[in-house]
């Protein structure tokens, strides 16, 4: 019996590509969790489809993981909302977040080792260079600034789900753009910082919903950095900058919020 190569290569392809909009999914969805809570921005987690996609995020993984925390990571945060209502974890978030730029877990990645003011402009300026080099520009309705938690994972969803185009599309190299671009903005951005602010989020919410969003974006970031084979410095709390980012333009301290993204 013979072996059809191209059907196998259109398999592979179509694996790849589920593969990559499930990883690509979960940014987005850990992104969405990380603002302020809406009803409409995280009904995903009430959803049948959750379990379904949290069974194909496990797949990620496979050969690098067993996925046992993932998987229980998922459960619980799919748990303890399901069990919580709105109002209740948007009081929660404001206690944890405050009205103020937080000092105890800043949401913004240059209060995270960068020593002046001067080095936290340098930082927003390539965090934008990497927003702009796929065409994403400031959004003129809903600003937070581009070192946000949620604008950086929802640059990675981006990059994913483009990668997922690309390979289904484009071919190799669109690929390795996106790959390269990805492995680049983990090692120098959020896997830097954000498994600081994971552990930071969580001591000020001490427990419930954000507790285990908080250990499930560590996990989920653990599994992306051993599947990219990424090593990088990650941030430990005594680099946490306790000076607010001050006498930098509105420019610079501004880019798209994580759902406004304007692509060019």
């Amino acid at each position: 019996m013979g072996v059809d190569s191209t059907s196998f290569s259109d398999q592979q392809v179509a694996s790849g590509v589920v593969n990559l909009l499930a990883r690509s999914a979960m940014y987005q969805i850990l992104s969405a969790c990380f603002l302020y809570p809406e009803e409409e921005n995280l009904s995903i987690l009430k959803s049948p489809d959750f379990q379904e996609h949290a069974k194909d995020l496990m797949l990620c993984y496979e050969g690098v993981d067993d996925g046992a925390g993932l998987k229980r990571c998922l459960n619980e945060v799919q748990e303890l909302y399901g069990n919580a209502n709105i109002e209740t974890l948007q009081r929660i978030y404001q206690c944890v977040v405050g009205h103020t730029m937080s000092k105890e877990c800043p949401l913004y990645e240059t209060q995270y080792g960068a020593a002046h003011v001067y080095q936290q402009v340098h930082e927003l300026g390539d965090i934008q260079g990497f927003y702009k080099a796929f065409g994403l520009d400031i959004s003129d309705v809903e600003k937070e600034r581009c070192d946000h938690v949620s604008v950086e994972l929802e640059f990675i969803h981006f990059l994913l789900y483009k990668q997922a185009y690309a390979l289904e599309n484009h071919g190799d190299e669109k690929v390795q753009i996106c790959v390269d671009a990805q492995k680049k903005f983990l090692k120098e951005h959020i896997g830097k910082w954000v498994p600081l602010f994971a552990v930071l989020f969580s001591r000020k919410a001490g427990e419930g919903f954000y507790c285990a969003l908080s250990a499930l974006t560590k996990e989920f970031l653990r599994l992306e950095m051993k599947l990219m084979d990424i090593k990088t410095e990650i941030y430990k709390e005594s680099d946490l900058n306790q000076e607010a980012v001050a006498g930098a333009s509105d420019e610079c301290l501004s880019c798209a919020s994580s759902e406004d993204f304007n692509e060019e």
